[in-house]
């Protein structure tokens, strides 16, 4: 089967940033079923800059190259041992053609370094997969491609040296002319019995003529050296999107979405990945892969996550976040097994904009730290009332999933579509990994005329060690625009009535104006600062702290006045 994108472009003349409409005609790919995604190709297009700025977060950026080729589909992991070593990998095109990247830091993400994997025999790399062991050893692994639509291949490499350098490949799967390999997945186990250190790669098969798959899995007993398998996983022959994790007491727990019927499918294995059972429904959804607006392909994927630290009070917890289709526009959910895969919760809607108000969230991923919080980010149109630009934002539980952090943007400029290009446009996922305290973010940006990889890290004790939590009932939310020049919006939400003060100080703790004293209300209260201290002046430029007080209890968010 050939895979034609046709995209075809239309400029109006206006004033407004969003005056370029892209228009476009796929043949012969029909998103209501599974189809190879990396057989998919891609072109390059241009970004202005947004006043928009919310979580403290410094947007790194990762790739060093300057082609105007094309970085996308990020993962990244967290040494346990040395948070401040994380490694990421990245589909990149700078050649002219696809490889993969791959970029590390020791300095908590302030400064990365990268160059391209190697990986012989085959001439194009896809799909970048990452995970890391408890030892702080990082595993590679990769699509293999030849040049035309030829043998495909699965290898994994190994790095000892925090990403630094790479060992030979070690082949999973490769070229068996009766199948086309496609959209690979990996994890390692890090449970605390006998089977840590296991390794396990799930992907999506196809057929020789492309008509029908099914997920396999090819696993490793021995840290990597070898590959047993693949071993067939799904009953279903129209799937997509393998993800996999590991139980607390080493099942194997692989999950996907099917085409038809339509829904979120598990199936465990009890034999380290040697055999799998019946494959069992999470949730019907409503959506299959699809294209939304500025021609993003997007997926109902299942982003899969398991709590198996002894430290965490939601040990054996099994959490699954996915993107899907409201009626309007697109929402990520989340839901929780505590029983190994056996029931799920009824989905819940973790995104915290006004439900139906057109506004797209997509490409969703998730961790879960040593101290079981669960940590997300997804892609979010919130912001843009033409639901066209795009941000990335953050959401987190330190609940087990039953309550959510106020949703918080991480991005400091916006992305635009039209400053991308095809192959799925901004690739088909992004990354996040967590540990001890450090919540590590790369992803897709157009902020430079094309795409790149950026990078943004949230450090939690950083900010436990500035403020002293106010109670859970009452949450602070993030000062808007930010950098600001005339007005900041200022938001809290309180779930019941309390005494609060809300006030602005400055960098060594002087209180610069009042906001608010007295009961909050229920729900959403917003106020707002003109930049104007206690004597009615003008503040000069500068970074400011919004201050929410709750029973000698209080919370900060920075923001910053640019006059």
């Amino acid at each position: 089967m050939r895979i034609v994108i046709i995209f075809i472009f239309a400029i109006f003349v206006s004033t407004s940033p969003l005056s370029v409409v892209l228009a476009f005609s796929i043949e012969e790919v029909d998103v209501s079923k599974p189809f190879p995604l990396s057989l998919l190709e891609y072109p390059v297009l241009d970004s202005p800059d947004d006043p928009w700025a919310i979580l403290d977060v410094d947007n790194i950026r990762v790739n060093s190259d300057n082609s105007g080729q094309l970085q996308n589909e990020e993962m990244v992991c967290l040494n346990p041992d040395n948070t401040a070593n994380a490694v990421a990998l990245w589909r990149d095109f700078r050649l002219g053609y696809r490889r993969v990247g791959v970029g590390y830091t020791f300095d908590a993400g302030q400064t990365w370094h990268d160059t391209l994997l190697v990986v012989p025999p085959h001439p194009r790399q896809s799909d970048p997969v990452l995970t890391v062991d408890d030892d702080g050893n990082y595993f590679a692994c990769t699509l293999c491609l030849q040049w035309g639509s030829g043998p495909s291949g699965i290898y994994v490499q190994k790095s000892t040296d925090g990403g630094v350098s790479w060992g030979n490949p070690v082949a999973v799967v490769d070229s068996n002319p009766d199948f086309f390999e496609d959209k690979q997945w990996m994890t390692i186990d890090r449970t605390f019995g006998s089977t840590n250190g296991n390794i396990y790669i799930p992907w999506a098969r196809f057929d020789a003529d492309l008509a029908q798959n099914q997920v396999v899995l090819s696993y490793s007993h021995d840290g990597g050296a070898s590959y047993g398998g693949p071993v067939a996983v799904s009953d279903g022959r129209a799937i997509q999107w393998p993800t996999v994790t590991t139980g607390i007491n080493g099942e194997v727990i692989v999950a996907w979405y099917s085409g038809f019927p339509l829904g979120i499918y598990t199936d465990i294995s009890y034999d380290q990945g040697m055999t799998f059972g019946a494959d069992s429904l999470v949730v019907p959804i409503n959506t299959g892969s699809t294209l939304i607006n500025g021609g993003i392909l997007v997926f109902p994927f299942p982003a899969l996550a398991s709590d198996v630290k002894l430290t965490s009070p939601y040990l054996g917890n099994i959490y699954i976040v996915f993107m899907d289709y409201n009626s309007v526009d697109m929402d990520i959910f989340f839901t929780r097994s505590g029983n190994i895969a056996g029931s799920w919760t009824t989905p819940v809607r973790i995104n915290d904009d006004p439900q139906f108000n057109g506004a797209d969230q997509f490409h969703p991923w998730i961790s879960v730290d040593d101290a079981g919080t669960i940590h997300v980010i997804f892609y979010d149109r919130r912001l843009d009332n033409s639901n066209w630009l795009f941000d990335v934002f953050y959401t987190g539980s330190e609940d087990g999933g039953d309550t959510w952090s106020v949703n918080e943007r991480i991005t400091t400029v916006y992305s635009d579509p039209s400053q991308a290009a095809t192959a799925g446009l901004i690739g088909e996922y992004i990354g996040l990994s967590a540990w001890q305290g450090e919540v590590q973010m790369v992803w897709t940006d157009t902020r430079n005329g094309d795409q790149d990889v950026y990078a943004g890290r949230l450090s939690m004790t950083a900010i436990e060690e500035e403020s002293t939590p106010v109670p859970k009932n009452l949450r602070l939310g993030s000062p808007y625009p930010n950098p600001f020049n005339n007005s900041v919006n200022l938001l809290f939400y309180a779930s019941a009535e309390r005494y609060v003060e809300l006030d602005i100080i400055d960098l060594i703790g002087r209180k610069i104006a009042d906001i608010y004293k007295g009961k909050s209300r229920v729900g959403e209260n917003r106020f707002a600062w003109n930049g104007v201290d206690l004597d009615g002046n003008d503040v000069s430029s500068g970074v400011y702290f919004v201050r929410l007080i709750v029973q000698d209890k209080m919370e900060t968010r920075k923001a910053v006045l640019v006059r």
